[in-house]
């Protein structure tokens, strides 16, 4: 099939699923049976259904700049991406600009648009415009989108299913048969990528699993608002989309003298740098960022200086379980 002609339509029909589907699957799978979510990308690969990749741009035309886009660097995690990002920039002779856009469409299409003309390329940490406009860019700059996958796009992934089911392995353990994941922003790919494989994982095991929401106008975290639809039907363990989201639940269960872990174990994700001086050190999964940064950077770089071929495969990188105190024995 001529890879030209290739719509969201062709991809639907040879995938047995509806064109909404298919736009669900590729850019926010957490709606989707993580199964089917797969199978759509695999087929939209095989049939090429992407974007005409960009040609090299010539060295001498190069700016000397690749811009990067984060949500909020007032998250620790962000300043690992960025330093591993920048090591790589400096040894080949790259300056790294920032924006944060604190996860608003406007800020980052604005924020696009205003550097496009001076940059070389575009790293996204985190991403709320739509596929459309992610493949749009990466026609025309080279492009690397982290911890989200967009057919055409180069990602680099972190790829949580080992560590969860080693986080629910050890729960299961340890005796428990209930877990609630507070789920993150609404727009996250992450998130829904993480809800699956938990779903996954826990059918598996058979771990009784719900997902609450714990954010309000789409992307705001209220601990309050997870605490009480906790407490409403209580699981013997919870796992949080971030340690931000674990440290204030934290307080919470301690405030209303529920005990962690004798009531409750509490688990994080992302592992930043104090989870061991919390006032009950985190259980958490540990995300390689810096390495993360590095390899979204030098992938750019290549395809910048066309080092390398025109090659989307998503790289995916494995976060690791890190046991603390805040896990024990199911009550």
């Amino acid at each position: 099939m001529d890879s030209k002609k290739i719509t969201i339509h062709d991809v639907a029909r040879i995938a047995g699923v509806s064109p909404t589907t298919v736009s669900r699957a590729l850019s926010r799978p957490g709606r989707v049976n993580l199964d089917t979510a797969k199978r759509v990308r695999k087929i939209a690969d095989e049939l090429g259904y992407r974007t005409k990749a960009l040609e090299p741009q010539e060295e001498e035309k190069l700016h000397g700049s690749i811009m990067t886009l984060a949500s909020d660097l007032k998250y620790p995690i962000f300043a690992e991406f960025l330093y591993g990002m920048q090591n790589r920039c400096l040894k080949n002779n790259f300056c790294l600009l920032t924006a944060t856009t604190k996860e608003n469409y406007d800020i980052e299409r604005d924020t696009i648009l205003r550097m496009f003309p001076h940059v070389d390329g575009f790293i996204f940490t985190t991403a709320r415009i739509s596929d459309s406009a992610i493949r749009k860019v990466a026609t025309m700059k080279p492009t690397v989108i982290m911890n989200r996958e967009v057919g055409g796009v180069q990602a680099i992934i972190c790829d949580d299913r080992p560590a969860l089911y080693a986080t629910v392995v050890r729960l299961k353990e340890l005796g428990h048969t209930s877990l609630s994941y507070i789920s993150g922003p609404e727009a996250s790919w992450q998130n829904g990528f993480r809800w699956q494989s938990l779903k996954t994982i826990c059918e598996r095991e058979k771990i009784r699993l719900r997902q609450i929401t714990g954010t309000i106008r789409g992307n705001i975290f209220s601990a309050k608002k997870a605490f009480r639809s906790y407490i409403q039907h209580p699981t013997s363990a919870v796992i949080a989309f971030n340690d931000l989201q674990a440290i204030e639940l934290m307080d919470l269960f301690i405030a209303h003298g529920i005990k962690i872990p004798g009531d409750v174990s509490l688990i994080g994700i992302d592992d930043i740098p104090g989870n061991t001086s919390t006032k009950i050190p985190l259980t958490s999964i540990r995300i390689p960022r810096e390495d993360m940064g590095a390899v979204a950077a030098n992938r750019l770089i290549e395809r910048i200086l066309n080092k390398t071929s025109v090659n989307t495969t998503p790289i995916y990188c494995r976060s690791v379980f890190i046991e603390r105190e805040s896990i024990g024995p199911a009550k």
